[in-house]
């Protein structure tokens, strides 16, 4: 279970990121989670990884994405869905050479009261409906 915790918003209506001692620990939960499904609770902030890993950094590129685009097609099918922020890290093995990439999603799951309406989709599939989201 990956849940960070349930959505705050501001006077404004606006969503606040959560802590990141809160992002953290649900990090934490993630890592000791071998189902490696990402939750889509509503009313909640979540956050999930998703990564690939290949002998040369094209084939970690190419699984990634592959990996990313099933996430966000599932995701984006969920009623409220909103993604908040994805960070990309890039690794090599200095022992076998291969290459790891991952993503960190961190996305909010609103009450339908809260939804809001899709974003038009851009060109590459990975980087639909990006959302602000007030500093917590």
């Amino acid at each position: 279970m990956a849940i960070v915790g349930t959505c705050t918003y501001d006077s404004r209506g606006q969503l606040v990121r959560p802590d990141t001692l809160d992002i953290s620990r649900a990090k934490i939960r993630l890592d000791l989670d071998t189902g490696e499904k990402p939750t889509f609770n509503r009313g909640h902030t979540h956050v999930f990884v998703v990564s690939g890993m290949g002998i040369t950094a094209e084939q970690a590129r190419e699984r990634v994405n592959a990996r990313l685009c099933r996430f966000l097609d599932r995701a984006e099918a969920v009623r409220g869905f909103r993604k908040i922020t994805m960070k990309k890290n890039q690794s090599k093995n200095r022992l076998n050479l291969n290459t790891t990439i991952s993503y960190e999603i961190l996305y909010v799951v609103e009450a339908d009261e809260r939804s809001r309406s899709r974003s038009p989709e851009s060109p590459k599939g990975y980087q639909r409906g990006w959302s602000t989201v007030i500093p917590g």
